[in-house]
């Protein structure tokens, strides 16, 4: 989906629906830590949960540079569809650049329940320079 299409879409969503409370943003921030680890491949993983209604659930982490681009954009759609979105409602959008991804995700429990925003960055990991040795 184009970001701003999604940008409207959590934006209604955000109209219509309370957030989840700081109980279930925790649960959502467990599950995506797990989700990440599980993957194996991605390092440096940070979640945390905010108070960004835009971004209530945040997370960083690397991944090497042998890994593509649009295999770990393809993994977080994966995540997002098999493990970490809710049932009722989801919309989400993915930029792919250079050196990182960025995937921005709503979801809500039902018709009357909460929503979660998610806001995932992924960068490709920097390989250190090699030191010459000295004479």
């Amino acid at each position: 989906m184009e970001i701003a299409q999604y940008h409207k879409m959590r934006r209604a969503v955000q109209v219509n629906a309370s957030p989840g409370s700081a109980q279930e943003l925790r649960a959502v921030q467990s599950d995506l830590r797990t989700a990440l680890a599980s993957v194996g491949l991605f390092e440096e993983v940070e979640v945390e949960y905010t108070d960004d209604l835009d971004q209530l659930v945040i997370a960083m982490f690397t991944f090497p540079e042998q890994l593509s681009r649009s295999e770990v954009a393809r993994r977080l759609e994966l995540m997002w569809e098999d493990r970490l979105r809710y049932p009722f409602w989801e919309a989400h959008s993915l930029l792919v650049d250079k050196d990182q991804i960025e995937f921005q995700g709503a979801t809500r429990a039902g018709s009357n329940g909460h929503y979660v925003t998610v806001h995932i960055v992924a960068q490709q990991a920097r390989v250190p320079a090699q030191r010459v040795a000295a004479d």
